[in-house]
């Protein structure tokens, strides 16, 4: 299952927790299908 660091939103800050572009701080590995705003998109 992916998850958030697998998003193209997403941008790393340490291993456990980063940045997504809309949602702000999140875990790495928060399960994609939790995306709040339901705007995972996978990284090409």
């Amino acid at each position: 299952m992916p998850t958030c660091a697998d998003c193209f939103l997403y941008t790393p800050k340490n291993g456990k927790e980063g940045e997504c572009t809309i949602n702000g701080r999140v875990p790495a590995d928060r399960d994609a299908g939790r995306c709040p705003s339901r705007t995972f998109r996978p990284k090409a």
